[in-house]
């Protein structure tokens, strides 16, 4: 059982939660590639087996939200989670005004993550010194937004779809639109939608997950070849199949980058990076020697 699973996360449990949920039933190792806040919903990719191997290739694939906003108001969590630090009137805005600024977000910018978020600073994450009422230390962090459509303005509450890059924070996306209103704004709901190519639609919720077979479970394992969709590969034949298996580094003319490598037969050997022409091993499936 070596793949990676779609999972449809509900609200109001943690990643490492479901993590364990879905560890507990299926008596895998299990990752994940990416967690959602507690409150929020929608596709987590977890790895499975082998898989886990390849969590860190994963984590960089682009994201897809569908998020709520509540303007006028400021937690201290950047959402619904979170006590109102702050009110502010919404007079003189207007949804003209409201369109503008959330379409100006469009593009690649600077973005400091919320105070409460799983950033590591100095060993500790970011909401642990938080809690303890200590402010952390978070850097901005560069971050690009491909395109926000709005899809309803009932003020003072927003609905938007945001594609974006890996580590966003959308809590800290619908803070910034409140704060360039002027009024200041937190999230009220969340919920991811994409990662990569995988679509929420093709997940399975978490409850009736823990209710199938392992037969069922294996039927919806996706490989971990088919995964890694997103990179090049390269195909070696015997001789250099071997090689790589014993984690030599091949001299081979190809582009920078990362490889999926392959054997003659299209199975997976394991993932390479190639720099100066050379393909060094990183994760080798099966190590030989």
């Amino acid at each position: 059982m070596d793949g990676v699973l779609l999972i449809n996360k509900p609200k109001y449990i943690t990643s490492n939660d479901l993590v364990l949920k879905v560890k507990k039933h299926i008596k895998e190792k299990v990752g994940h590639t990416g967690t959602l806040d507690y409150a929020a919903s929608g596709l987590m990719l977890l790895t499975v087996g082998k898989a886990t191997r390849f969590t860190q290739f994963l984590q960089k694939l682009d994201k897809e939200y569908i998020a709520e906003g509540k303007l006028g108001e400021i937690t201290d969590t950047y959402d619904s989670q979170g006590k109102v630090i702050q009110t502010k009137p919404l007079e003189g805005i207007t949804q003209e005004n409201v369109i503008q600024v959330i379409n100006s977000f469009v593009g690649e910018f600077d973005q400091l993550p919320p105070p409460y978020s799983a950033k590591k600073i100095q060993g500790k994450r970011a909401y642990q010194l938080a809690k303890k009422g200590i402010q952390p230390d978070l850097k901005p962090v560069k971050v690009k937004i491909y395109s926000i459509e709005i899809l309803s303005i009932d003020l003072p509450f927003f609905r938007i779809k945001v594609s974006c890059s890996s580590g966003t924070y959308i809590r800290s996306l619908i803070k910034d639109i409140g704060d360039k209103l002027g009024c200041g704004a937190y999230m009220t709901d969340l919920t991811r939608t994409k990662v990569g190519k995988f679509d929420l639609k093709d997940a399975v919720d978490l409850e009736r997950f823990l209710s199938l077979s392992l037969e069922e479970v294996e039927k919806l394992i996706i490989p971990v070849k088919e995964a890694l969709y997103f990179l090049k590969s390269v195909k070696l034949d015997n001789d250099l199949e071997r090689r790589f298996k014993h984690g030599q580094k091949l001299n081979l003319s190809l582009e920078e980058g990362i490889y999926k490598v392959l054997n003659h037969q299209d199975e997976l050997l394991g993932i390479g990076k190639v720099e100066n022409g050379v393909l060094k091993p990183d994760v080798v499936l099966n190590v030989e020697g």
